[in-house]
């Protein structure tokens, strides 16, 4: 579905005058059926849009701890190369 790049307020605009072409054409219990019915709908997108956000964020911050945690075992891997470089220099035969 496509969904026009519109301002928020001509956005909000167009829900309240479509709102009102509504109320003129069905009863108060029409309306209120609808009005339920169209709530459902916004329920469903906003909660799997929420959703959609946390598990967004979670990646986000999961991606950026498998980073992390990919420079610690780098950098420990450089402190203990720098070891058993040392202690290979340190050991050698010459060195006795």
């Amino acid at each position: 579905m496509y969904l026009p790049s519109i301002d928020s307020l001509s956005f909000t605009g167009i829900a309240v005058i479509l709102g009102f072409f509504l109320t003129n054409e069905f009863s108060v219990n029409e309306q209120a059926a609808l009005g339920a019915w169209f709530n459902v709908i916004g329920d469903i997108l906003s909660s799997n849009a929420a959703w959609q956000a946390v598990l967004n964020e979670r990646f986000e911050d999961k991606e950026k701890d498998d980073e992390d945690s990919l420079t610690v075992i780098k950098e420990a891997l450089e402190k203990l190369k720098d070891k058993v470089e040392k202690w290979e220099k340190e050991n050698e035969p010459n060195n006795h």
